[in-house]
This record gives structure tokens, sequence and C-alpha cells, in this order.
């Protein structure tokens, strides 16, 4: 098997890439701008300066966004989980915590708070059952490079060596980890990219048609790198934020998605961390999809203006997430009847 690849090639392999992103990004601007928009029709026998500015205008927008979302990426931490200082208590499969024995992150109604996406205090209010994703014996998930309990929805990345909070995916272009908080940020910036495609390849078409056919322009062959690079983000990177805006709206992730393990969660009926059962699960279970807004708020924001920036994290630690009600109760359900047969 062959060693993995030093962290320096790594990092220099991320820089690269990294400056291929921008590269390209800048480069079929300037094809666009000044090679098409500028000499076919502002600079041209009819000149069409209105709709050369209107052409321009949308580009750069989209350009711009996309520079400034893929800037956010690389510079906002996905989110990883505190090692935990109590390492004894955790693999022995409990947390003690306000007096109880449950699993250190773990989902109940009574105690869930939507505004903050914590938990609150045990002596709130009375606990329902509650529910976490654990090993098949009950025990938490605990990874031990990291020396941590991973909460729901957290899967080691090899490639960066780390836990990651509501992992999606290891993204060799940013050179790290798309998660918790910065999933906003990379489907803004390849919705953009998408959308400055299909702008510059809807457009770029009919103008170099009309120039080479009625007035007898010389074919630039910048135009044809031009062309191709626009089809490949319109076509390609459309399509990606596509996918990944169905994944928002039902609230998965790349993984999860992926995946051909089901989840194995852990109910417990009261705080003693000892009366509890583990429930199997089906692939087809849709634990977190609470529906199509709530589920895009999570990841995008409250404020509708927000939805279109690069600005503010989702939010929450990305360590508790909510069962939707009908996930909830099944478990809850197959948990007792599995009680009661003991």
């Amino acid at each position: 098997m062959a060693n993995p690849p030093s962290p320096f090639v790594k990092a220099i392999t991320g820089l690269i890439l990294q400056f291929v992103v921008y590269g390209l990004l800048v480069y079929t601007w300037y094809i666009y701008v000044f090679r098409i928009c500028v000499a076919l029709l502002i600079q041209s026998e009819y000149p069409n300066i209105p709709a050369g500015a209107v052409l321009i205008t949308f580009a750069t927008i989209f350009v711009f966004m996309a520079s400034i979302c893929y800037t956010r990426i690389i510079y906002s931490d996905p989110g990883h989980p505190e090692q935990m200082p109590n390492l004894q208590a955790v693999e022995s499969g409990t947390y003690q915590e306000s007096q109880s024995l449950l699993p250190r992150y773990f989902y109940s109604p009574s105690l869930f708070d939507k505004t903050t996406m914590s938990n609150r205090p045990l002596q709130d209010a009375p606990m329902l059952p509650a529910l976490s994703i654990s090993e098949p014996n009950g025990m938490p998930r605990f990874c031990n490079i990291c020396q941590c309990v991973k909460p729901d929805r957290t899967h080691h990345c090899s490639d960066c060596n780390l836990c990651v909070l509501k992992m999606d995916h290891h993204c060799p272009w940013i050179n790290g980890c798309v998660g918790h908080r910065n999933y906003k940020f990379f489907f803004l910036f390849v919705s953009y990219t998408g959308l400055y495609g299909l702008w510059g390849l809807c457009s770029a078409i009919p103008l170099v048609v009309i120039a080479m056919r009625d007035h007898n322009v010389t074919l630039d062959p910048q135009w044809i790198v031009f062309l191709v690079i626009a089809f490949v983000f319109g076509m390609t990177v459309c399509g990606f934020s596509l996918a990944h805006g169905q994944y928002i709206l039902v609230n998965r992730t790349t993984i999860e998605s992926l995946s051909t393990r089901p989840d194995h969660v852990r109910v417990d009926f009261d705080t003693s961390g000892h009366n509890y059962e583990v429930v199997n699960t089906s692939l087809h279970d849709r634990f977190w999809n609470v529906g199509k807004m709530d589920n895009w708020k999570s990841v995008m924001g409250e404020h509708p203006i927000g939805w279109f920036l690069p600005v503010y994290y989702p939010v929450g630690e990305g360590k508790i997430f909510p069962f939707n009600d009908l996930s909830y109760h099944k478990i809850l359900d197959q948990a007792k009847q599995q009680n009661d047969m003991i």
C-alpha cells in the first residue's frame, strides 16, 4: 500500500489548486468581457452598449460572488468536536453532566432549543426519551485518533486526519473538508460558478456565431477556450449545485446519501445511563429531515437576503440535530417493544 502524501505535499497541492480556481475565474472573465462583449458589442461595427453593459454586469457579479464564496470556504473551519477531558468516562460509555449519565450528545424534544440548536439543562424540563447515534453495543461513537466523542453526523476525515462536524465531503480544491460551518459557502460557490458558466455559455454563443457569420470576424482561439470552460462550469458545476440543493432540502450530507451502513440509535429512557435500548435503523430513514424550509434555514440562515450572501454561520455548534417527529416516535416505539421483550 502506497504511503499517503506528506503534509507539505498536501499544502503545496492545495495552493496550486486554489491558484487554478482563481485563475480560471479571472481568465474566463477577461475573455468574456474584453474579447467577447467589448469586441463584439461595444466596439463592433454596429455597437450595442446597453446590451454589452448588462452582459458584463451580470458576469462580473457572478465571478465576484464565486470568488468571495471560495475565499470564505478556504478560510472557514468546518468545525471539529473538542477532545474529552474525562476519557475514562467516555470509554465507559457515559459522560457525567448535571447528575446524569446520559451520552454527551443526545436529542430530546423536551430539552432541545431550536433557537440555539442545543440542549437546555436537564432541570429545566422533564426529559423525554433521549436519542443518539451510537455503536452497535450502545457505546458512544469515539475517535481514538482525535480522542473525542463523535457527535451525530460527525465523521473522521482520513485526508485531514481530523473529525469534522456534520461532514459532507473532503474537497481537494479547497485542500480541506466541507462541514457544518462552511457548507453554506461551498453551496454558494458552486451555485454562482454554475450560474456564471450558464450565463457566459448562453450569451457568448450567439455573439460569436453572429460575428463570424454576418460580420466576417476572424475566429479568436480564446473564444473556444472560454466556451469549453463555460460549458464545464455551466453543466457540470451547475448539476453539482442542484444535487447539493437537493441535499439541503432533505437535510442530508453527501456521506449520508452514499452510506451503505444503517445507523444504530441508542434510546435512553431515563438519565441513569443504564436503562436504554439500541435500535437498528434502515438506510431509507431520514432522521434529520424536519421540513424543506427548516432544512434550508438550518444551512442558509433565517434571513432571505442572507441566503444569497457568504455571511453568517449556521445556528448551533453542529453537535446536536433534531430528529423529525416521525423518526423519533418510530425509533421510540421500536425501542419500547425491544425493552418489553426482556
